[in-house]
Formats: structure tokens, C-alpha cells, sequence
């Protein structure tokens, strides 16, 4: 019976795409705190200060200028009647217009944040520009299967990806210092975008190619898949950024030496987030399909039985963990780690939360919370670090990611007494 239901699961290209994506997911979010942590290691303090503070710009420009395409594109594509796809190239062109547009905005925000951005190198700049641009490749590669429904080519993609990523960093970090850090995300983006569009070419005819023409032919299609991926950009940046709003400010306020300490206490306690990943991703299809709240108990009770002993470890012991990690005794980093540990924990059952409300079909409405929290944040951290310190910035994200977790429980507890509890389904 049970050798039955396996064989019937593993027919069910769902459930299989599924767990592709589960895995996927949960494996580059490792492998990217993986990337922090070795840096973290080989640039020391101030090199790591900078690359935590021109990582949530290049990221959060990366986002809004291309990422937000691909996810759009797949729903066209997965839509798209025709068997010629050729349009697909037009949007690639798109993006590598839109990133190119992103680098450069990355000169013209290194003036708006002013600070310790000001003194950092412009080839780090240039490099960070190109990363933007190399982001285009990799990420339309991956738009383009998931449209196609190729969820183990997909997931290969981020295998291939950190296969390089790691490795390349730890070489290039030891010899260019932040420069070859920031550098191997690039060429990591080239190769795992490489790599992906050479599994596509299974799927897409490259004959009679004609870009311009087609963008014309197809201008309406396009529109609307570039218009359906602002809200899906503007929420993904929105999260990129809350996350590290704190190493903004502390970066342009205080400098890259601050930063890296406040950076090292700062990464320790983001690592309960891939916890939260590990229950959220698998918890948004499931209520999707089921509508049953008390998978949405059970997932933050899961979440919270994770996290809690790494959240006492990390309260109880912050000088030990430091210093066993990084070799660290700052009393300030001792206290910001005691800080965003509590911080954390708030906000990886939001993470849990937002994935339900997601599944439930409610998916703007973290989008709105977060854009409260960035507003907040952004205002406390910018009072508080002047006034304190890095120990502001720690207690302006724990402020903020209180309201966070508390504005995303209520409006939870609405949907639930709306449909009467328990069962979802109005």
C-alpha cells in the first residue's frame, strides 16, 4: 500500500515539483548565508562592512530594475497558447536595458546615502554594476523554465550557480579582497545563467530570431508581463531591504569598521531564518490547497520549537558566540546580537506568517505591512544610530519587527473570525 502511494506521488508532477522547489529553495538560501559567512571570515572587519553595505543595494536594485520579470514571464509563458516562444528573447533584451539602467543608478545612490558610501572604491562600484547586469541572464534562464514547468532544470540552475559561487569567493576574496567577493556573485551569474539557457534550448525553438520585430509584434504581451512584475518587484525589495536597512544607515552614518562589527551579529542571528524558510516554503502550498488554519498553528509552533534554543543560545551566550565564530570582543556587537536574537525570532514567524497569507490569497497584504516596517525602520534606525550607535541600529529592527510580526497576527486573526475559524474556505 504504502509502495502504491509513493510510485502515485512520484507520478504527480506537482507534489514532484514541489519538493524540487522545497529543496531548491532551502538550498540556496543555505548556500547564500554560506557566501556572508566565509567573507565574512577572509575580508575582516572593515571589508566586510563594506560588502554588508552595498550587498542590500545591489541586491534591492537588482530586484526592481529585472528580478521581478522572470516570475511574470513564467505566468505568461505557462498561459501562452502559441507554441512559438520567441518573445521570450525580447524580454531578455528588456532586462539587460532595464539592468543596465540599475548599474548605473548604483553611481548615483552611492551620493544619495553619502557617508562611508563615498569612500568606498569606484571599481568596486563598476564591479557592482556588472553584477547588476549579470543578474539579467540568470534570472530570465530560471523565468523561462519555471514557465515551462521544469522544476529539476530550474533547481539545477542554483546548484550550478553556488557550485561556483563558494568557491570563487573564497579565491577571489583572498586575492581582490571585497572586489573579488562581489565579483564572484557576477560570474557565478554568468555561468548559472549559461547553464540555464542551455537547458532551454531543450525546450525553445532559436531558429529565425528576431528581436526588435518581435518586441514590436508582441508589444501588448509584453506590456502586460512587465506590468504584472512591478508589484511582485516591489515586494520582493521590499522584504531585501528591511533586512538590512540597519547595515544602510550604520554604513552611511558610522562606516565600513562599525558596519562589520554590527555586520557580524547581524549574520549570526539571520541564520534563523533559514528555519523559517524550511517551514514557510512548503506551508504556502499547502494552505493554498487546503485552507486548514491549524496548518498554520502547527507551522509556527514547528518554527518556534526550531528556533528557540539557537535564539537562547544566542542571548545567552552572545560573547562566546562571537568569539568562537569570528574571533570577536566588541561589547557593542556582544549587545546588538542580544538584540536582533530577539529581533529574529519576530521575525521569522512573520516569515511564516506572510507564506500563509500568501497561500490564503491575501499576498499584498505583507507587501503593505513591510512597507510600514521599512518606513519605521528606516526613521528609527536613522535617530537611533546617530544618537547610539550600532546598538541603535539593533534596537530600531527589533522595534520595527515587533510591529511587523504584531500588524501581520492581527490582520491573520481577521481572516480567521471572517470565515469562522478553523476551515478557511469562506
Amino acid at each position: 500500500m504504502i509502495k502504491n502511494l509513493l510510485k502515485r506521488l512520484k507520478k504527480d508532477h506537482l507534489v514532484r515539483d514541489s519538493v524540487y522547489m522545497i529543496l531548491s529553495n532551502i538550498y540556496s538560501k543555505g548556500m547564500a548565508y554560506l557566501f556572508y559567512f566565509v567573507t565574512a571570515l577572509i575580508l575582516g572587519t572593515e571589508g566586510f562592512g563594506i560588502l554588508k553595505g552595498l550587498m542590500p543595494l545591489m541586491d534591492t536594485i537588482t530586484i526592481l530594475f529585472c528580478s521581478g520579470i522572470p516570475p511574470s514571464m513564467a505566468r505568461y509563458i505557462s498561459q501562452y497558447s502559441e507554441r512559438d516562444h520567441t518573445w521570450i528573447f525580447s524580454i531578455l533584451f528588456i532586462m539587460i536595458i532595464l539592468s543596465t539602467f540599475g548599474a548605473l543608478s548604483i553611481f548615483l545612490l552611492r551620493y544619495i546615502v553619502g557617508g562611508g558610501y563615498e569612500n568606498i572604491d569606484t571599481s568596486i562600484y563598476l564591479v557592482v554594476g556588472f553584477t547588476v547586469i549579470s543578474s539579467s541572464f540568470i534570472s530570465w534562464s530560471r523565468g523561462v523554465l519555471q514557465g515551462f514547468l521544469k522544476m529539476k532544470d530550474l533547481s539545477k540552475t542554483w546548484i550550478v550557480e553556488y557550485l561556483f559561487k563558494i568557491p570563487l569567493a573564497v579565491i577571489l576574496s583572498i586575492y581582490l579582497g571585497v572586489l573579488g567577493a562581489i565579483l564572484s556573485i557576477s560570474l557565478s551569474y554568468i555561468f548559472g545563467g549559461f547553464f540555464g539557457f542551455r537547458l532551454l534550448r531543450r525546450y525553445v525553438s532559436m531558429e529565425k530570431l528576431d528581436i526588435i520585430n518581435t518586441l514590436i509584434e508582441k508589444r501588448d504581451l509584453i506590456k502586460e508581463v512587465i506590468l504584472y512584475s512591478i508589484p511582485i518587484a516591489l515586494g520582493t525589495a521590499s522584504y531585501r531591504l528591511l533586512n538590512d536597512l540597519d547595515s544602510i544607515v550604520i554604513m552611511s552614518l558610522l562606516g565600513a569598521q562599525d558596519n562589520g562589527i554590527y555586520g557580524y551579529a547581524s549574520l549570526i542571528s539571520r541564520g534563523v531564518f533559514l528555519f523559517a524558510s524550511a517551514v514557510g516554503i512548503p506551508l504556502l502550498p499547502r494552505v493554498a490547497k487546503t485552507r486548514d488554519f491549524k496548518s498554520i498553528k502547527k507551522a509556527l509552533l514547528i518554527n518556534l520549537v526550531l528556533i528557540t534554543p539557537v535564539l537562547l543560545i544566542m542571548f545567552l551566550f552572545p560573547e562566546k558566540v562571537l568569539r568562537i565564530f569570528f574571533g570577536v570582543e566588541d561589547e557593542r556587537a556582544v549587545i546588538s546580537l542580544k538584540i536582533l536574537s530577539i529581533s529574529a525570532g519576530f521575525m521569522s514567524s512573520y516569515t511564516v506568517c506572510a507564506s500563509a497569507l500568501q497561500g490564503l490569497g491575501y499576498g499584498r497584504i505583507p507587501l503593505y505591512i513591510l512597507l510600514v516596517g521599512i518606513a519605521l525602520n528606516g526613521i528609527l534606525n536613522y535617530l537611533l544610530v546617530k544618537k547610539i550607535g550600532i546598538i541603535g541600529g539593533a534596537y530600531g529592527t527589533l522595534v520595527s519587527s515587533i510591529l511587523i510580526f504584531t500588524l501581520i497576527t492581527i490582520y491573520l486573526k481577521r481572516v480567521y473570525k471572517k470565515c469562522g475559524g478553523g476551515d478557511l474556505n469562506p
